[in-house]
C-alpha cells in the first residue's frame, strides 16, 4: 500500500518537473543562439548538445516533453468526459438516440485513429487546439466501448442490486456502491488512453502537422532528428527515450 502511495508520488513529481519545462529551461528553447556549436556533442555548457539550428538540445527535450505530456493529458481528459456524456445520452435518450450513438461509435472504432486525428487537422488551423481536438475525437470510440462495458457490469453486481432494494438514492448509489469500485478501473482505462493520445500527438507531429515546424515537442524533435540519423544519432535517441520513460510512468501508476 505504502510503496504504491509512494510510486505515484515519485512518477507525479517526476511529471510536474517535465512540464516545468513550459515554464523554464537552461536555454531558450527556440534561441538560435549557438550555431557556431551546431551538432556538436554534449559538454558542460549544453548537456545533450546543440542541434543543427544552434539551439540547445537539453532545452528543447525538457519543452518538448513538457508540450507532449500537457497536450496528451488535455485530450486524454477531454476523451473521458465526451465519453462520459455520450455513455449518459446513450443510456438516457432514448431508442433512436442510443442506436445513432452505438452506430457512430462502431464507425469509429472500425476507422484508424491516425487516419482521424489526420481529418481533424487537415479541416481545422494547424495548432496544439487542432492537435487536441484531433486526439480527443480519435480516442472516444475506444473510450465509451470500454466505459459502457465498465458500467454495464458494475450494474448488475450484487452491491448495487442491494443499494437499489433498500431504496438507495441515486447520489447514495453512485457515490458509496458504483464510484468506488469504478474509480481504479477509470484509472487504468484513463493510462490506456493518455498512452494513446501521447503517441498519436506525436505521430502527427511527427507527420510535420504542427503550426511551426520548429515547436518543441517529442516528435518534432525526432522528425527533426531523423535528419541526422547517421551522423549524429543521439538527436533521435533522447527525444525516443523520453517519450518511452513517459509511457513507462504512466504504466506503473496504481490505483491506491
Amino acid at each position: 500500500m505504502n510503496s504504491g502511495r509512494w510510486l505515484n508520488r515519485g512518477i507525479a513529481f517526476c511529471f510536474v518537473a517535465l512540464l516545468g519545462g513550459l515554464l523554464w529551461t537552461p536555454h531558450d528553447p527556440y534561441g538560435q543562439s549557438f550555431f557556431e556549436l551546431r551538432i556538436t556533442g554534449s559538454s558542460w555548457a549544453h548537456w545533450l548538445g546543440v542541434d543543427r539550428l544552434g539551439q540547445d538540445y537539453f532545452s528543447r527535450i525538457w519543452r518538448g516533453a513538457g508540450n507532449s505530456i500537457l497536450f496528451a493529458l488535455l485530450g486524454s481528459l477531454a476523451v473521458l468526459a465526451a465519453s462520459s456524456c455520450l455513455l449518459f445520452l446513450e443510456r438516457n435518450g432514448g431508442r433512436v438516440l442510443g442506436n445513432v450513438i452505438r452506430f457512430a461509435v462502431s464507425f469509429g472504432i472500425a476507422m484508424p485513429a491516425i487516419f482521424i486525428g489526420l481529418l481533424i487537422v487537415t479541416f481545422m488551423e494547424r495548432g496544439p487546439l487542432a492537435l487536441t481536438t484531433a486526439i480527443a475525437v480519435a480516442g472516444v470510440p475506444f473510450a465509451f466501448r470500454q466505459l459502457r462495458v465498465l458500467w454495464k457490469e458494475l450494474e448488475g453486481t450484487a452491491y448495487v442490486e442491494a443499494s437499489r432494494a433498500i431504496g438507495g438514492s441515486v447520489r447514495h448509489l453512485f457515490l458509496y456502491s458504483i464510484w468506488p469500485n469504478l474509480w481504479p478501473q477509470l484509472l487504468s482505462l484513463w493510462k490506456l488512453v493518455f498512452a494513446f493520445a501521447l503517441l498519436e500527438l506525436s505521430a502527427l507531429t511527427y507527420l510535420g502537422l504542427a503550426s511551426d515546424p520548429n515547436w518543441a515537442e517529442l516528435g518534432t524533435l525526432l522528425r527533426e532528428g531523423q535528419k541526422l540519423l547517421l551522423k549524429s544519432p543521439a538527436f533521435v535517441i533522447w527525444p525516443g527515450m523520453t517519450l518511452c520513460v513517459v509511457l513507462g510512468m504512466v504504466r506503473l501508476v496504481r490505483a491506491e
